[in-house]
């Protein structure tokens, strides 16, 4: 049993595919608001023949599509207030030059990329793709339901998150940083390394660690 009583969450959050023996996933939904497409794979059976594993990914699956053109809504997300949604793709090869990339919020909201900008994605490996998207001033949450569609492209993805402030206004393409990262007994000396996995397992704070570095750099 981890120590996560602290953080106070009572809510279900089941219905967006987090289940409650995943406290990292719950955590970074949570506090950060990062979506993994792993959660959305608990809820659809459909996309289980894309599912791949990662290393390079926080939560160590994605979902890899070679040559097919794919789309598929996310639930809806309940996010405080922010101003841009960050999606963490890897285009690995344009097949045609028709291909596209529609980054679509609240099936209205619309971002959408061409030849002309997805072939400056493309071989780059994992990246943060970041576009604004409409506030709504009525409240200080509110609902998102994020969609995309993508043709023409061998393509993978990772998780959505969104951020709030003008961070990202002039860095729409961001390279994670995957590092080497201590784990937390070394980091926080208070914490004897008899306890360390009392807190989170190894694998999973480090995760967060590297998150974190993500974080800091932005």
């Amino acid at each position: 049993m981890y120590y996560m009583s602290y953080l106070k969450w009572n809510d279900d959050i089941t219905g967006l595919g987090i289940v409650d023996n995943n406290p990292f996933n719950k955590f970074l939904y949570k506090r950060i608001g990062v979506y993994f497409i792993s959660n959305f794979l608990n809820l659809n059976n459909e996309f289980h023949q894309f599912q791949v594993n990662d290393t390079k990914s926080l939560s160590g699956q994605i979902l890899s599509f070679e040559g097919k053109a794919f789309s598929f809504n996310l639930p809806n997300l309940r996010i405080n207030l922010r101003h841009y949604a960050i999606w963490k793709i890897n285009v690995k090869k344009i097949l045609s030059k028709d291909c596209s990339i529609k980054f679509i919020i609240n099936h209205e909201n619309k971002h959408v990329l061409k030849f002309e900008e997805v072939s400056k994605l493309e071989g780059l490996g994992w990246i943060e793709y970041s576009f604004k998207i409409s506030e709504d001033s009525s409240g200080l949450e509110y609902s998102i339901q994020p969609s995309i569609e993508v043709k023409c492209l061998n393509m993978q993805v990772d998780y959505i998150r969104f951020i709030y402030g003008e961070s990202r206004k002039d860095k729409q393409i961001y390279f994670p940083k995957m590092g080497h990262l201590l784990p937390i007994y070394k980091i926080c000396p208070n914490v004897p390394e008899a306890f360390k996995d009392k807190y989170f397992p190894r694998k999973e704070m480090e995760n967060l660690l590297t998150l974190k570095d993500i974080i800091d750099n932005l």
